[in-house]
This record gives C-alpha cells, structure tokens and sequence, in this order.
C-alpha cells in the first residue's frame, strides 16, 4: 500500500475498490524500486535457500495468513462473479438515488470486497518475492489477479450512477456520507473524464494488455540483453549485467568504468528500433485512453488524478534549468578531485571521497545507526520503528536463493508494514533501511489514524517521508562523525543523491514531456527523435565540464521509470519537500516534528498539494525547489573544503 501509482482507472482511485489495473501499476511500482534500490548478490554458491534462512532475519506476515492452506481457504470464500452480480443487482444498481444509505452501504460493501482482495494480492505477491522460485505464490498471484479482474469489473456502473444523482452535492455534505465527502467531491472533480458504464467496463478489461509494454521492456531487459565482459586496469574481466552495471561504475578503476560503460551500451544500442515502438505503444495507449476520458494530453491526465497543475511540472524544470550552474559547478569539483580532464557519464557515480577504512555494518550497527539518526522525530515514532525492526519482524533481511533483489515497503491497511530489503552491510544499505523504514512509518501513522477509503496516500507525498529519513541519517553522521572517514562519504553522498534524485529526474521528466508532446500531436517515434531530445538535453544539463560519448543518447532505453509515465517529477518535489523538512527541524524542532506527523496521519484525506501545504510546504510556489537547491549550495562548498 505504500508506493502505488494512478494510470487510466476504471473505478476512481479516490474510491476505495481498486481495480486490478491499480495492483499491476503498483507492482510495477515496486519493481521499478527494487531496481533503483537494488543491490549486488553474492555468488549463488554460498546463499542459503529460503527454509534455510533464520526465522529472525524473515518477515512475520501472519497478518495477512498463516501459509498457502490458509490463503487458499479465505480465496475460496469470495463471491463467484455470477453471485456478485447477483448481489449488486438485487441491493445497488440503479437503485444509489433512492437514499444515502444505500449509497453508504453500496461502498462500504465495496470496501469490504476490496480489503479482502488486497490482502490475497499482497500476501501472494510478498510470498513470491520473498524466493521468485514459489511456484504456490505465482500460481496464487495469477489467480488473484483473475479474480480481481472479473469481480472489480462488476462496480463499472458505480460512478456513472453516482453522478447522475442530483442532490448527490447535499448529500455529501451530511451523515452518513460526510465521512466520504473528499473521495465524492473528487469523484465530481472527475466528472467529464468518467464515461458510461459499458465504456469503463471495457476500459477495465483492456487495462491488462494495455499495460503490457511494461512487461515487454522487464523481459527484455533482464532476459534478452547480453553483455560483453569489461576489462579493468589490470586486463581482467569483470562480469557486466543489470545488477553489477551500477556497481563497477562505482569503482575507483575508470578503466573499469569505461569498459563496462561502453559493454553495456554497444549492447543496448542494437535494439535501438524494438524499444522504440515498445515505447511508443506504451505512450501511444497512455495518451489514447487520455483522450478518451476527454482529457487535452497525457501528462494532464496523469497530474489530474493527484489534483496536480501542469504548471508545477513545468515550474519545476524551469525552475531546476534556472540551477544547472550549481550542477556544472560540481561536475568541475568532481573533475578536479577525480584529476581527469572532463567528467564522462561513467565518472557521475564513483565516490568523491575513497575512505581509508572500509564501512562495513551488521545488521544491528545499521539498524541501531538509523534508529538514532531518526530521533528528532520523536520517542513515539522511534519506539515503533524499534518494534518493527525488531520483535514485530517488519523486514525480510536476509539474503536467500531467489529472493528478489533490490528493496520495498508494502502491506496492507490490515497487516503492519513489510519491508524487503537483502543486507549486505554497506553504508548504502543502511540508507535504504532508512528509505523504506521512513515509507513503512508513513503506513503506520496512515492506517491507524484513517479510515481504509482515506488511508491510500499518494506516490507525490510518499517519498517525502521516506527521504526525510535519508536526510536525517545524513545530519546525524556529519554531526556526530565529523571528521571521520564515513562523515567525508556522506558528504559526497549527498551530492550524489541530490543530483540523482533531484537533477537527474527532473531530466526524466524533461525527456517525457517532449515525449508526450509528440504522441499527443498524433506523431510517431523515430530512434533519432528520441535520441536527439536525450543527448540535447543531458548537454544541457551538465555543462561544458562534462563530455558526451555517441552511447549516452541511448541511455532513455534502459529507464523502467518511463514505463509509468510521469513518475519520476515526483522523486525530486518529494526530495524538495523533505529537504525543507530537515532544515526545519535545525530552526525548530517541535515546529518541524508536528509538520511532519500532518503528513504521515493525513493519508489520502486530502489532495496531496493541500497536505503538503498544511505541513508548510506550497509547490505553488518556486519556494520548496529554491530552498532545496540553496541547500545544495552549501553542501557544494562543505564538499569543497572538506574533499579538496
């Protein structure tokens, strides 16, 4: 439940059964996090399989059910799709106007139906990520995903008919409705976008294939991509793939970094044509449906459902190109303490500072470590992560034969929070247990200070917290380490978490606007348009003290991000926002410990923008971005004098 994403719904997001469209985006969803988060396996050799793991290091998920028997018999209790028909006949359809009771009852009734698919989709789908060899959890995630199919598609007529009442404006205003007064006025909001029963009905059963595009880039980029080994300074190979790209462009070796740069690309070039029209599908069924609903282009249709102007979208690259100066600036830094004579794409993520001591963690050292960075937050917030991470068994650690790589946080409004993460003992392990303890923390306060149907935030205040974790653990080491070798880490940590989060998204989102401006104006894709929009705009973005090898322009290929369009602007408001947060908390701690909790309890009960504003924060406003880039500044010259 933490991390979801709106595409095309055919029930309204804002209400609370969720088609299966809305679990597939959310899956996609978690996958794209593993990927961002994701971290190199050990040699297959020496991992334990999955019943071999101790219990203490696994994930307790007894919330949801106790094992596959037990899954199996609450599966078997769901209505059939002829007895929900049956039901919504005799009790719903063509029967909301009578009175607002039996609207209340329509939804709660729905309500109750979409917990219990929420429960069977989550367990299923954490029991197959948990070892991806489960064939019980993927023959239980495809039958769920039926399943949802046909009886989600059963409410088709629930909006249509809400709209067609009359008074349905006094209504809400009133008991018993007054509690679902933001979902309906939403659903209002969404008025000209909702279509006829039979077309939402149809727009539910393609809303699969629609979203297989998806899919096709996951396969072909874990499946079909096929690299060269990379030479380091030595003359040895060293392995290329999707897993260990990232971290041999970690390596102090340029060499290395070089050689894998140009492997992965060379390959990755040659399907340059295939993941052309694979995007373009994707884009083209985005922005058709888009359409459908009435809307001007796809990125309206994307931003309305979280309520959100075109014009913050573009504020912010306006906003982050009026800023490129302080980018340019450090890509100079990053030369001159790297000694090279330009920055090259494979010198962006190797380390500014190599430490003299290797920082290692066990699990306790960096579960303790965040639990302490964590502190300004509050002794309550503190006393329940501590339970989580401890005797309540929130997190699935340990590293197992199949496990999916990378890390998440999910769950359900029944179940506590889940956290999958494989611990290694790196610093940027720790980072990640504070990323998705900052999500799971978000879960808890939501759930327990919301009804279901208000508990479902959204992706643009969802990483806010998450990061705002990251920022604190940052803060805590500088204070508390200063001097010493993991202190200098974090300072080019920093750097390169701003620039990741913040400059490198906002670049994303440059690319799919163009993007989307073609689709929208019924124009194709060629490889050149779309290379061409790539390469100008990282030229843009990271001046005249870096360089652009021919490969960069194929870069976009290789993003899953793209494939949930729209998604990565809000990595960076969220960093934005959570940035103002920390500086907050070194002003006014109290002040900034009670804007956080308005964001955590507030769940899905207002429009993200209006939550965020309650907590100080106004992206209607260049404030939030400005202040993050002054921040960036200073961290600059900290680097500057510390790292030089």
């Amino acid at each position: 439940m933490v991390i979801f994403l709106i595409l095309g719904m055919a029930v309204h997001p804002k209400l609370p059964l969720k088609t299966l469209n809305f679990w597939l985006i959310w899956l996609k969803i978690f996958k794209l996090k593993s990927l961002l988060k994701g971290s190199l396996m050990q040699n297959a050799q020496h991992i334990k399989k999955r019943h071999e793991v101790a219990t203490e290091e696994t994930w307790d998920l007894s919330d949801l059910f106790i094992n596959f028997d037990d899954w199996e018999k609450n599966f078997l209790q769901l209505p059939t799709e002829i007895e929900l028909e049956k039901e919504i006949q005799n009790k719903y359809k063509n029967k909301l106007s009578s009175s607002p009771d039996v609207l209340i009852n329509c939804l709660k009734f729905q309500e109750t139906l979409s917990r219990k698919l929420e429960n069977l989709f989550v367990y299923a789908s954490l029991r197959g990520t948990e070892d991806t060899g489960n064939n019980k959890a993927t023959e239980a995630v495809g039958k769920i995903e039926n399943k949802m199919a046909l009886l989600t598609s059963k409410f088709a007529f629930l909006n249509p008919e809400i709209l067609k009442i009359q008074n349905i404006e006094e209504w809400i205003l009133k008991e018993p409705l007054s509690d679902y007064h933001f979902q309906l006025s939403e659903l209002l909001r969404n008025k000209k976008h909702i279509l006829s029963e039979q077309e939402e009905a149809i727009l539910a059963r393609v809303s699969v294939p629609l979203n297989n595009f998806n899919e096709i880039h996951g396969k072909w980029n874990d499946a079909d991509l096929k690299f060269m080994p990379a030479l380091d300074s030595l003359g040895k190979e060293n392995i290329v793939s999707n897993s260990r790209y990232s971290l041999n462009l970690q390596s102090q070796d340029r060499t290395l970094r070089q050689n894998t740069f140009q492997s992965y690309y060379q390959e990755i070039a040659k399907w340059r044509n295939t993941m052309t029209s694979n995007y373009y599908g994707n884009m083209l069924s985005g922005s058709t449906v888009a359409r459908i609903r009435n809307f001007t282009g796809y990125l309206e249709a994307e931003l309305f459902q979280d309520n959100i102007p075109v014009a913050i979208y573009d504020n912010l690259i306006a906003e982050v190109k009026k800023n490129l100066s302080l980018l340019h600036r450090s890509m100079q830094l990053r030369k001159k303490i790297l000694g090279i004579d330009a920055v090259f794409p494979y010198d962006r993520n190797v380390s500014l500072y190599e430490s003299k001591e290797q920082n290692t963690f066990s699990w306790e050292q960096g579960r303790d470590l965040v639990l302490q960075a964590i502190a300004p937050l509050g002794q309550e917030y503190v006393d329940i992560a501590t339970k989580g991470l401890t005797k309540e068994r929130w997190i699935d650690r340990a590293e197992n034969e199949g496990k999916r790589s990378g890390a998440f946080s999910w769950g359900t409004y029944d179940s506590r929070p889940y956290i999958l993460q494989t611990w290694n003992g790196t610093l940027g392990d720790v980072y990640t247990l504070a990323h998705e303890l900052g999500h799971s923390m978000h879960t808890y306060f939501s759930n327990k200070t919301q009804p279901y149907h208000c508990a479902h935030y959204t992706i643009f205040v969802a990483e806010v917290a998450s990061t705002l974790n990251e920022a604190l653990l940052s803060s805590y080491i500088i204070k508390n380490k200063k001097g010493s070798e993991l202190a200098k880490c974090v300072l080019s940590e920093n750097l390169e978490n701003f620039e990741g989060t913040v400059l490198r998204q906002t670049l994303f989102a440059a690319f799919e606007r163009e993007a989307a401006k073609i689709v929208d104006q019924d124009e194709t894709f060629t490889p050149e348009k779309l290379e061409n929009i790539y390469f100008t705009l990282n030229k843009e973005w990271y001046g005249k003290e870096s360089a652009y090898p021919d490969f960069i322009k194929h870069e976009w290929m290789r993003i899953p991000h793209f494939y949930s369009a729209f998604y990565v602007y809000k990595y960076a408001t969220s960093y934005c926002a959570s940035l103002a947060l920390a500086e907050e908390f070194e002003k006014n701690a109290l002040k900034a410990r009670e804007s956080v909790f308005k964001i955590l309890t507030a769940g899905g009960s207002q429009s993200p923008l209006a939550i965020l504003k309650d907590a100080g924060i106004d992206f209607l406003t260049p404030h939030p971005v400005s202040n993050a880039f002054a921040n960036y500044k200073k961290n600059i010259e900290l680097a500057e004098r510390e790292l030089c």
